[in-house]
């Protein structure tokens, strides 16, 4: 394969991040360049794949976790937010064109929530392009997000904020003379291949996908610099409760009822935090429970037999991969969503946050332990999605298309 040069434009979380790691060290291996857009809080977790990075200071906040997204979203939130992250895409453009506008890349590779600015500079540069997803995607007949607008409130389409929004990306398409292309053209532009971090088992509908949307499953490598974290001499099966990178309201008695729920049972606990809570609001820990504002989860989930977690795609990916059946209690619409497939497919266990109690989550861990059908079909997905060599997977298919430039 000819050396090419490859951009990467990604989202400003770990979730998005993250998954594009292995893929970047896996072409850097290959001896292609990589240069990788992103904010300054990941320039060095980035750099360590061999990447050349363009980092840019986010407007988006450095750390999730201190921020709290509402349990009711309303749609003033987003509405806000659409302007935010619209911002936040657009931010490197200026720096990323005068960098690379006489070092034009073989291909670009931008994120389904952060591509703003790599889908404006493939159409102007007429590049070929690849959309990563970290989450569930959507085919002309499968839409698993379609269940949200019944319950979801969409924001007033005259909100000042969705004006905002429809100027600043109108503003920016006429300034990158892009005038000929409507705004609904560039924000549903269909991509000739998208890369989707999920894995093919795990999507619904995924017999309705073509050749288009290449389902590579979760990517997980090298996160050395994140830090290590060892298991205890003394035997114990090891439970990891974690919420993921972002923050949420009411999460001091998510994690009180998990240490109710846990504490006496003869398991070594491993909570993460996040920047909301302390362990002073969880009271005297026993010898058994740890709490730190953030862990290494993969150096967790290694020694795992149970993870209790919010949903997330990208922990709940994680979890399944290292063959530990996880315990959800979803937080946001997207996690709802995550937390019934994790159901439908008898992955695990589901608790709507309405109806967590410490007894609740205390039998749903002690079940999980004494239910081998579920243990096996998670082995069984874990064996499936080591065998799809994930990271391998998205190089050569980024590979086929910078082969088209």
């Amino acid at each position: 394969m000819t050396r090419r040069h490859i951009a990467f434009f990604n989202y400003a979380a770990h979730g998005h991040v993250n998954p594009t790691l292995p893929v970047v060290a896996e072409l850097v291996r290959r001896g292609h360049r990589v240069t990788y857009v992103v904010a300054s809080q990941f320039e060095d977790v980035v750099a360590a794949t061999g990447a050349e990075v363009i980092a840019y200071e986010s407007v988006v906040p450095k750390s999730w976790n201190t921020v709290a997204i509402p349990a009711k979203v309303t749609g003033n939130d987003m509405a806000e937010a659409a302007v935010v992250h619209l911002s936040e895409a657009f931010g490197p453009l200026a720096e990323v064109e005068k960098r690379l506008g006489d070092d034009r890349p073989d291909v670009m590779v931008y994120d389904a929530f952060g591509y703003a600015s790599g889908r404006l500079l493939a159409r102007k540069w007429q590049l070929p392009s690849v959309l990563t997803a970290t989450t569930f995607v959507v085919s002309e007949t499968c839409n698993p997000y379609a269940s949200l607008a019944a319950v979801m409130t969409p924001p007033d389409p005259d909100h000042p904020a969705l004006a905002k929004y429809r100027d600043l990306l109108r503003d920016t398409l006429d300034a990158h003379g892009l005038g000929d292309l409507s705004n609904e053209e560039f924000t549903d532009a269909a991509e000739e291949r998208t890369i989707a971090f999920v894995a093919p088992e795990f999507q619904p509908g995924v017999e309705t996908f073509d050749e288009r949307h290449v389902f590579v499953g979760p990517c997980i490598g090298e996160r050395a610099l994140q830090g290590e974290w060892r298991r205890p001499d003394d035997g114990r099966p090891v439970v990891l409760v974690a919420l993921g990178s972002f923050g949420y309201e009411n999460q001091a008695a998510f994690y009180r009822d998990a240490l109710v729920a846990l504490a006496d049972l003869p398991r070594h606990v491993v909570m993460s935090l996040g920047g909301l809570v302390t362990p002073d609001d969880l009271g005297p820990l026993p010898a058994n429970v740890e709490a730190h504002p953030w862990v290494p989860q993969l150096s967790v989930l290694e020694h795992a037999s149970a993870f209790v977690s919010h949903a997330g795609m990208g922990s709940t990916m994680e979890s399944l991969s290292f063959g530990v059946p996880p315990v959800v209690v979803p937080r946001t619409g997207e996690q709802d969503l995550v937390a019934a497939r994790v159901a439908e497919l008898g992955l695990g266990r589901a608790i709507a946050p309405t109806e967590l109690t410490a007894e609740r989550l205390r039998a749903a861990v002690l079940g999980l332990d004494e239910d081998e059908a579920t243990r096996g079909r998670v082995r069984e997905l874990s064996a499936s999605i080591a065998a799809r060599r994930g990271p391998a997977l998205a190089a050569d298919t980024i590979e086929t298309r910078s082969a088209a430039s």
